[in-house]
């Protein structure tokens, strides 16, 4: 793979469209300002605050020499209905205009509490994975992901929550049990790269398997604190995978970029399938 400064030097072919999602702080609008500073032609950014996303598009700009087009979307996806209507108002911006990467950064990191949302799923849970399901689930229902496009999860796969209920994706029942807050944060940290990773692994739709290639990135700091504050000052790394012509049939992917197995509750075929379907039912997607 490419050094940082060999990547620093690369431009992305012409004609190149993004979406980054999460984009007004952190890795995200790193994510967006790396990809208008190596020539992608068209990034959109969606976030809540307009403010943070207009300071971000006018660096983008200005990396860019004036020469990408950026635009911010505005949306909200802690619920079903508002990463519905984010996805609309991003199709209505693309001007049915094909994405060749989708970097899905947005954060609902799991704190040991549950808090519903109008669907009566957990905030977080929803938007940590929920949105992404459903983003790239619209993106390529619709079809609007070229060929060759790539999504991206920047999250944390491999992890196995064994017990999982599809029924209690939220663990609202774990939680009325009485299980302490420090064990239901490391239940919904397991939970959420569960979820993931099996969605990562099904192949339901023509595009699915070729564009969730290589799409989980662990920018967790599970593995090493160190290690993961240094990543997050060095998005060249997701662009350059994005940029790869070739990173091998892997689909999981460590801070070390080397490849990472799926958990276990994944890996079973039957539990995909059977998750896959109550996703589509939780999201009124059928």
């Amino acid at each position: 793979m490419e050094s940082k400064r060999s990547l620093d030097d690369y431009q992305l072919p012409p004609g190149k469209t993004a979406v980054v999602v999460g984009a007004t702080t952190g890795i995200g609008a790193a994510v967006a300002r790396k990809l208008s500073s190596v020539g992608c032609s068209r990034v959109i950014i969606l976030g809540r605050n307009e403010e943070r996303g207009m300071e971000v598009i006018n660096r983008m700009k200005q990396l860019s020499k004036e020469k990408v087009q950026a635009d911010f979307v505005k949306g909200d996806i802690s619920y079903a209905r508002g990463i519905k209507d984010a996805f609309d108002s991003i199709k209505s911006a693309l001007s049915d205009v094909q994405v060749d990467y989708i970097v899905m950064c947005q954060n609902g990191p799991p704190t040991g509490t549950i808090n519903l949302n109008e669907d009566g799923e957990g905030t977080g849970f929803t938007i940590q994975v929920i949105s992404r399901f459903l983003l790239a689930y619209l993106f390529a229902s619709h079809a609007l992901i070229s060929q060759g496009g790539k999504v991206m999860f920047i999250t944390n796969p491999g992890l196995s929550y064994d017990g999982l209920d599809i029924d209690d994706l939220s663990l609202k029942k774990v939680a009325e049990n009485g299980r302490s807050r420090v064990l239901l944060t490391v239940d919904q940290s397991e939970r959420d790269s569960t979820v993931l990773d099996s969605v990562t692994l099904v192949s339901h739709l023509s595009l699915w398997d070729s564009m969730l290639q290589k799409v989980h990135y662990s920018y967790s700091t599970n593995d090493s604190l160190n290690i993961s504050s240094t990543m997050f000052i060095q998005p060249h790394i997701p662009v350059q995978m994005l940029a790869s012509a070739d990173l091998g049939q892997g689909k999981f992917w460590d801070l070390k970029l080397k490849p990472k197995s799926p958990g276990k509750w994944a890996s079973d075929r039957g539990n995909r399938e059977k998750l896959w379907d109550k996703l589509l039912t939780m999201t009124g997607s059928r």
